[in-house]
């Protein structure tokens, strides 16, 4: 059975029917639209820039907020220059669509997300992103003088796990590598600050771009690319980036100026996630990931179990709709002690059942 909620807005308490719901679902990991500090800065922002913004990148007028956001977050990443667009799967394609003139080969993890896939091409998902990894420096031993394209996710959120790209400094020389991750789940929870995994994995043998959404962990209806200039001014040039509108303006501004509510949310959000996993550590039917705010489980009873006692989590099939619903319970920096505490007792109680 399906738990389905309709609700305004996506709370960590939600009502429907009368009835109070703790929801552990969604990807706001670090809860920045439940901080009223936050609110009152989108605020400021709509004031000051506008609600919306809906001129190409490409036009003659321009809001300097687009360019100070690009600035500031690739620095902070470690990269060169930034592009930004209006959405995750934007990024990714506009990042796919650049690489094309400049790929012989595309090698594909199992989990990469279809954002960062060329049209025709995807992943093994019946092999480990392990196995994958070594296959990928197997062949690479096998070519010479190739341009050899890597797509592939930083986190696979369902499992979950956080990739390790280490593998890429075995890379053989003789070819030409351009890494491409998408890190829609890393931003703002992997890697240092907000930023995600750019400056962890920017590596010389390696040419490096990292895409992905901004909405998920650091609430920003926005997408990103993080690139050295060629490639960024590669993407400036090239027509989806001018003939798309770019993000509204005021959640950049809100960011801009939030920097210190992120770093409460993050501080907070790790605490949660300890908690959580150290409570959780003897459950023989939960999963826990190193640092990352998402607990899984198999026994599918368990969703309606929960619902029953108030607790929604996230349950749905993804991304097909014919496949297997995913169970996963979402920590967000927002939820109180009590909340957590209660879902943790519930899950304990569960695998004693």
């Amino acid at each position: 059975m399906q738990i389905r909620l309709v609700t305004d807005r996506a709370q960590p308490v939600i009502f429907q029917d009368g009835k109070r719901y703790l929801q552990f679902a969604g990807t706001s990991y670090l809860g920045m639209g439940s901080l009223p500090e936050f609110v009152a800065l989108v605020k400021e922002g709509i004031d000051r820039h506008g609600i919306n913004h809906g001129s190409s990148r490409g036009s003659n007028v321009q809001l300097g907020v687009y360019g100070a956001f690009e600035h500031f977050f690739s620095n902070q990443a470690g990269a060169e220059d930034a592009c930004l667009v209006s959405s995750g799967y934007l990024s990714g394609q506009l990042a796919v669509d650049a690489m094309l003139p400049h790929t012989d080969l595309w090698w594909v993890s199992p989990d990469a997300h279809p954002a960062i896939l060329p049209r025709g091409k995807s992943g093994d998902s019946r092999q480990s992103f392990d196995s994958w990894a070594a296959s990928c420096v197997d062949r690479a031993k096998t070519l010479l003088g190739q341009r050899i394209a890597i797509v592939a996710n930083a986190v696979d959120p369902l499992a979950p796990r956080v990739h390790n790209f280490g593998w890429l400094e075995q890379l053989p020389p003789v070819n030409e590598y351009t890494v491409l991750i998408d890190d829609s789940h890393a931003f703002g929870i992997v890697g240092p600050g907000c930023f995600g995994t750019y400056r962890r994995w920017n590596k010389a043998q390696i040419s490096l771009l990292v895409c992905g959404s901004l909405g998920k962990a650091l609430g920003l209806p926005a997408g990103i690319v993080l690139a050295d200039a060629l490639w960024i001014k590669r993407m400036r040039d090239n027509r989806i980036f001018r003939s798309s509108s770019p993000p509204a303006p005021a959640p950049l501004h809100a960011f801009l100026q939030g920097q210190s509510l992120y770093y409460r949310q993050r501080t907070r959000l790790e605490e949660v996630v300890y908690r959580v996993a150290n409570e959780l550590e003897t459950n023989p039917f939960c999963y826990t990931a190193d640092g990352f705010p998402v607990v899984t489980f198999s026994p599918q009873h368990w969703v309606e179990s929960l619902a029953c006692h108030r607790i929604v989590v996230s349950s749905f099939a993804y991304p097909d709709p014919t496949d297997t619903p995913v169970n996963r319970v979402v920590l967000s920096a927002a939820h109180l002690d009590e909340d957590v505490d209660y879902l943790i007792s519930r899950l304990n109680s569960l695998a004693k059942s």
